[in-house]
């Protein structure tokens, strides 16, 4: 790629372009019809490699399927198999889409970590293992629109819910002690919003299969969420101490660079409420009575937050605000 083109060959690239014997640019982005072909570039999205990025983080899915295999298989008292699908990432608002209303959703946290996680029990999953519990195969064809779950395929939801974190956590356990909560169930996932539906969110489909496939568990948790253990996720365990110091450190950085910046200050003098009508008779010379006394402390805000208290006055011909205190919100 170092390599540059001679003049004669860039003459000839040249007489070959007008000759017509190679493809012009335009080829390549236009169709028969005519029509500019443009590839959509999300830059949320790029550069974000997970399996790359973060590989024990699959070695944590494939523990956590062979656990929750055995521990299906156990209860069930069939052999069951379990798969874990490529992780993915995909925007919050594009998974909520992606699911049917009703819908098995559980919300629940892994502390440390911030943030809220989803698991998703697919309906066919749910009445498989209904009938699988009562002695039947497991591969009943029963339609699943259009209605709510009824007591007993709820039960069954929470066992397999609760199943799945226990078995999670313990998949977490050489990579980073994890705790899991179970918070509570949805039916409707367009109205639970755990991150903003522009954010993103690392996805993991497994299928769950007796004689034939069953259904899908689906895991979710927020991809900032697992910042705090990307170094152990990509494989780097130096001490958490000198991780600590690196962030510190990238912190004080930061912090450096934005005393630099240049920000608003500005003081709230008072308020005064007009009528309609004697604001369209303002003129030119009329005093306004505003809700503070000239003894009262103003507010001074920096960028519309309020920072200080003080009092405004005169310096060497300048105007002035002295800060007496920091700003304290009445209650």
């Amino acid at each position: 790629m170092n390599k540059l083109l001679s003049q004669d060959e860039v003459d000839s690239l040249l007489k070959g372009l007008d000759a017509g014997d190679l493809d012009s640019v335009d080829d390549f982005y236009t169709d028969n019809s005519g029509e500019v072909r443009v590839n959509s570039f999300d830059w949320a999205t790029a550069g974000l490699n997970v399996r790359g990025n973060m590989p024990l983080l699959e070695v944590v899915n494939s523990k956590f399927s062979q656990k929750l295999r055995s521990a299906l298989s156990n209860s069930l008292r069939k052999m069951l198999d379990i798969t874990p699908d490529p992780i993915e990432t995909i925007k919050y608002s594009d998974f909520q889409k992606s699911l049917p209303v009703p819908t098995s959703m559980h919300l629940f946290k892994m502390e440390p970590l911030r943030g809220i996680g989803v698991i998703v029990v697919e309906s066919r999953l749910v009445f498989s293992l209904v009938e699988a519990y009562f002695g039947g195969k497991g591969v009943g064809a029963t339609k699943i629109e259009g209605r709510e779950f009824t007591v007993i395929e709820n039960r069954i939801i929470e066992k397999v819910v609760h199943m799945t974190l226990n078995n999670l956590a313990e998949a977490w356990e050489d990579v980073h002690p994890l705790k899991t909560e179970f918070l509570r169930s949805e039916s409707n996932p367009l109205v639970v919003n755990v991150i903003q539906g522009e954010e993103l969110m690392i996805s993991t489909r497994f299928e769950i299969e007796l004689s034939k496939v069953l259904g899908n568990i689906i895991i979710c948790f927020p991809y900032a969420s697992y910042q705090p253990v990307r170094h152990k996720l990509a494989g780097d365990y130096r001490d958490d101490a000198a991780i600590t110091q690196l962030d510190r450190t990238w912190i004080e950085g930061i912090e450096y660079q934005l005393r630099g910046t240049e920000v608003t200050m500005n003081i709230d003098l008072g308020k005064a409420q007009l009528s309609v009508g004697d604001f369209l008779n303002l003129r030119e010379g009329d005093i306004l009575i505003l809700d503070k006394h000239f003894k009262q402390p103003l507010t001074g805000k920096v960028e519309d937050i309020k920072l200080f208290e003080g009092f405004a006055g005169r310096y060497k011909n300048n105007k002035v605000f002295k800060v007496e205190r920091a700003y304290v919100e009445q209650v």
